[in-house]
């Protein structure tokens, strides 16, 4: 047939429709079928003369069909497009995951009379994304596990030790790495206000250096439990310690320092008249 014997005819838009691959159909206003393409037939895997003139209840099991004809009633009612993603089980039992798009179908007085639906088969689609949708619960489990495994891990690295009533402990050990600096702060003003704190001692015996950053980081905190009220001291202040900060100009800002935590408790116990001097 040349382009020049093409006419509108039935059977030329039925060529039509079997040269497309998505599943096309034609209801009327009762639900049955009155136009397929091939694609349709095989995705139910029957014959056009099989379907033609029949219904979803012929076809498919009844909770399938009220899905089907919920929508399309829906349709009917308001006259606009409506699209779903559905499920669908052909004749050899596999169901399909679809997504059909219905138009309404209107006669020259512009009544709906029926409707035409198109399907893509999104089964395979369907499928990554509840496997992505899988991998990416799977990984927020992991990542809550291993977010609680930090919480248990940051309350040991920076322990807040209650060494006498109203008095604090909060000992360093290694480097105060930015992310630890700001793990001291958070632990020590969260210490300070469950414990009704009146001292807290800053313990830097356990620096192998101090820097302007680690210097920083002990001000900072001074400074913020000096806003809460309570008077924080430095102590295992030692020989190198000391050098250093002279040799970078850090000023400690008036902050008391002892050389160990025994001097330190004793002085703190002393103010408090628990112990003579």
């Amino acid at each position: 047939m040349s382009a020049n014997e093409l006419t509108p005819s039935s059977e030329f838009l039925q060529l039509v429709l079997d040269n497309m691959n998505d599943p096309i159909f034609v209801k009327d206003r009762q639900h049955r079928w009155i136009a397929l393409n091939d694609a349709f037939c095989t995705l139910l895997g029957r014959d056009r003369a099989d379907l033609i003139g029949r219904g979803d209840p012929d076809i498919f099991p009844p909770d399938q069909v009220e899905v089907f004809w919920a929508l399309d009633d829906q349709l009917f009612r308001s006259g606009e497009t409506n699209e779903n993603e559905e499920s669908l089980t052909d004749d050899r039992g596999v169901v399909h995951t679809l997504w059909t798009r219905k138009y309404p179908v209107r006669d020259q007085t512009g009544a709906i009379v029926g409707l035409v639906g198109i399907i893509s088969d999104i089964t395979s689609l369907r499928r990554r994304i509840d496997e992505i949708h899988a991998l990416e619960q799977t990984a927020a489990k992991r990542q809550a596990h291993i977010d609680a495994q930090q919480q248990v891990i940051d309350s040991m690295e920076v322990p807040v030790i209650a060494v006498w009533e109203g008095i604090l402990l909060v000992p360093l050990v290694g480097e105060l790495s930015p992310r630890r600096a700001n793990l001291v702060l958070e632990r020590l003003l969260s210490a300070i206000a469950s414990a009704a704190a009146r001292v807290v001692f800053l313990d830097v015996s356990g620096i192998p250096s101090v820097d302007e950053s680690s210097a920083s980081t002990l001000l900072s905190a001074v400074a913020a439990a000096r806003l809460l009220g309570v008077k924080t001291e430095i102590v295992g202040v030692g020989p190198e310690i000391a050098q250093t900060l002279v040799q970078l100009g850090i000023d400690l800002g008036g902050v008391e320092t002892h050389a160990t935590l025994r001097d330190g408790l004793r002085a703190a116990l002393v103010r408090f008249g628990v112990m003579a001097r």
